[in-house]
């Protein structure tokens, strides 16, 4: 490795030789970023723990796609957040919180961007508050509904066109370019599954 990396590519992460070599490694903090669910000996294994950051404003949009869903659900802001890893999906204890604007017309692949340059900064800061010993966490509170970024897939990627323009146009730009909104078009006898990538909803003006 050109930086002399200590690289470790587990396909099981309760492998006993990976976790013997990780816990060889003697981290006294771990960062996750953009990662499935860890054992809990693995986010336990760092004496000062296991922080993760979420691209979202938690507690909502926990889930695996909070920057497409927040664009789907026309949301004009979003943002990152960093929180210590416990034994459930994105519910931890949360350190800081980063908010930023969503563009009228931004995609999801652009917002990701964005969030990513967000989320550098904000992991940063949060590194430089543990290593001060200045941690003051916030306990997520679930006492209004909850937004969720739940998986996406063929089914919930598909325009249904009796719903509104501006829930078409939301659901393709939170799909684009990645993984993309679809339908079907039809031209006489003949059938496609065919993908948009963007569109834009303009009202009627009707006499």
């Amino acid at each position: 490795m050109a930086n002399n990396l200590h690289l470790l590519q587990p396909k099981n992460l309760k492998d006993e030789s990976f976790l013997a070599e990780l816990k060889s490694l003697e981290a006294n903090l771990q960062v996750v970023v953009a990662f499935r669910m860890l054992p809990e000996v693995v986010w336990r294994m760092p004496k000062l723990g296991t922080f993760n950051l979420h691209a979202s404003l938690l507690p909502n949009y926990r889930g695996a796609a909070p920057i497409n869903w927040a664009i789907i659900n026309g949301e004009t802001k979003t943002g990152v957040t960093t929180f210590f890893i416990d034994d459930k999906i994105d519910t931890g204890a949360m350190i800081l919180s980063s908010e930023i604007e969503i563009g009228a017309n931004e995609n999801a692949g652009h917002l990701h961007d964005r969030l990513m340059q967000l989320g550098s900064k904000t992991v940063l800061e949060t590194l430089a508050i543990i290593e001060k010993g200045n941690v003051i966490t916030t306990i997520q509170e679930d006492k209004n509904p909850i937004k969720t970024a739940h998986k996406l897939d063929k089914e919930n990627c598909k325009i249904d066109w009796s719903k509104s323009g501006t829930e078409i146009c939301n659901l393709i730009r939170g799909l684009s370019l990645i993984p993309s909104a679809w339908c079907f078009f039809s031209d006489g006898n003949q059938e496609w599954n065919i993908k948009i990538y963007e569109a834009e909803f303009e009202k009627e003006n009707k006499p």
